[in-house]
C-alpha cells in the first residue's frame, strides 16, 4: 500500500548573492547629478522617494511579505510634495526623473546582500553630489534660481 500521508515541500533555497556592480551605480548617480542643476532643491528628495518605491518594488518582486506600508505611503507622498515645492513646480516635475533614476538602482542591486545596498545607496549619493560639485564649483556652470 502507498503511503497516503502528504509530504510538505521543502522551501526553495534563497539564491545566491550577486556581486554588487558599483559601476552602474556611480553612473546612475552622474546622470542624477545631470539631472540635478534644472531641478532647483528637489533632488535630495526625489532621490529618497526613489529609494522607497525602488525598495518597495524589489520587495514585491521577490516575494517578500510587505513592511510598514503606511510608512512608505507617507514617504512617499511628504516626498513628491516636497520635490514640488522645493522645485519651484517645473523643477519638481523635472526631478521624477531622478525618482526614476534611484528606484532604477534600488532595482540593479535587488540581488545583493543587505550590507552591499546600503554601499550602493552610498556611492549613488557621492556620485550625484561630486557630479553637482564638479559642474557648479569647478567648471563654473551659473545655476540661477529666481522664485516668484
Amino acid at each position: 500500500m502507498a503511503d497516503t500521508q502528504s509530504t510538505v515541500p521543502a522551501p526553495m533555497p534563497a539564491p545566491a548573492a550577486q556581486r554588487l556592480r558599483l559601476a552602474y551605480h556611480g553612473i546612475i548617480g552622474v546622470a542624477i547629478g545631470l539631472v540635478s542643476l534644472i531641478t532647483v532643491f528637489a533632488w535630495p528628495f526625489a532621490i529618497l522617494t526613489g529609494m522607497v518605491i525602488g525598495s518597495a518594488d524589489v520587495d514585491r518582486i521577490q516575494g517578500r511579505p510587505p513592511r510598514g506600508r503606511v510608512v512608505r505611503v507617507l514617504a512617499v507622498t511628504g516626498g513628491v510634495l516636497a520635490m514640488l515645492f522645493f522645485g519651484a513646480i517645473i523643477g519638481g516635475l523635472f526631478s521624477f526623473l531622478i525618482v526614476a533614476l534611484a528606484a532604477f538602482s534600488e532595482r540593479v542591486a535587488a540581488n545583493t546582500t543587505p550590507t552591499d545596498r546600503t554601499i550602493a545607496r552610498i556611492v549613488l549619493l557621492i556620485a550625484s553630489i561630486g557630479t553637482w560639485i564638479v559642474l557648479v564649483f569647478v567648471l563654473g556652470i551659473n545655476v540661477n534660481i529666481h522664485i516668484g
